[in-house]
């Protein structure tokens, strides 16, 4: 995967630090968010749903998430996170850099393992579920991760190291195998939706058109609509606007912006419009929202005590 073409694609957050570039959060569906649009990061990432439901999309395919699936994303795939139909749930997720856990490209780890698992050499089950092999150890793994994590004893780095290197060799051993060929079809997709994706991102706060997007694989707009569509299951309208309400809610509940200044901020200057697709997507105002939003924080933070 030619993954220094979208550099600008990257989700801008940085993951745990230098030292010890591991973080671990905790989703809760809607409140986190509704629809965290398609993106990808440099780390692993590894998902389990704690509670509830959710809906993933991982290279362009979807999947229904219940209570006790876990979810192994590579480094620079493509995926997103959705509330499922109008269902609550609340996920885990671990995001890390695999050199955390080698010694350098000479390492054995490294080559045998990691080096593979990174060019994408392994098949494994997109969703691991309660039942399969490996599961219970898995599950297991993950939920001593995140009692490491909330502790966070004096030694904490090594033991969430030496647990990691746990859940990579159960991972190994029981749910990897060796990919025999990958489509070249499928990459060639996942390439396309990223350039468009991309430039979505770069350009969110100004007008953006069919056509520049078509202009970016070289097809016909009709063309260009089924074919996004049908790899990402939503129109490029829809991701557009999706992309800009995740946005909008960012600066609601990180900022004091006024609404007027939030819109034009994420490209949107007609604030009627703006109101209008805040309210039909998450069937409140934007002014509602944010109001709401601070009063759920502060009972999540009092039920996380």
């Amino acid at each position: 995967m030619q993954t220094e073409r979208f550099s600008d694609l990257q989700e801008n957050v940085q993951h745990g630090n230098f030292m010890m570039p591991f973080a671990q959060y905790v989703t809760w569906l809607p409140w986190s968010f509704a629809n965290f649009p398609i993106h990808w990061h440099k780390e692993v990432e590894i998902i389990y749903v704690e509670n509830g439901s959710c809906e993933i999309n991982m290279d362009l395919q979807r999947y229904e998430l219940k209570k006790g699936d876990i979810v192994v994303v590579q480094p620079y795939a493509l995926h997103s996170l959705k509330q499922y139909k109008k269902e609550s749930g609340c996920c885990f997720s671990w995001v890390f850099d695999l050199n955390m856990l080698s010694y350098g490209i000479t390492d054995a780890c490294y080559v045998k393992c990691f080096k593979p698992f990174m060019e994408d050499k392994f098949s494994y089950p997109p969703v691991i579920s309660n039942g399969m092999r490996g599961y219970d150890q898995l599950r297991d793994i993950l939920l001593e991760l995140h009692q490491v994590w909330d502790e966070k004893k004096e030694y904490m780095e090594l033991d969430i190291k030496w647990r990691l290197g746990k859940l990579f060799y159960c991972l190994l051993e029981d749910i990897f195998s060796r990919r025999k060929e990958r489509l070249e079809q499928k990459k060639e997709n996942t390439t396309n939706v990223k350039i468009v994706i991309d430039y979505i991102h770069e350009h969110y706060q100004n007008p953006i058109t069919i056509a520049e997007l078509a202009d970016l694989l070289h097809f016909s707009e009709p063309y260009f609509m089924r074919y996004f569509k049908k790899h990402t299951g939503v129109t490029s309208v829809d991701y557009i606007n999706d992309f800009r309400m995740n946005k909008a809610i960012e600066l609601l509940m990180n900022t004091e912006n006024s609404i007027m200044e939030i819109a034009i901020q994420v490209g949107m200057h007609n604030i009627s419009y703006f109101n209008r697709l805040f309210k039909k997507k998450y069937e409140m105002t934007p002014k509602e929202y944010r109001k709401k939003f601070q009063e759920e924080y502060v009972t999540i933070q009092n039920l996380q005590k």
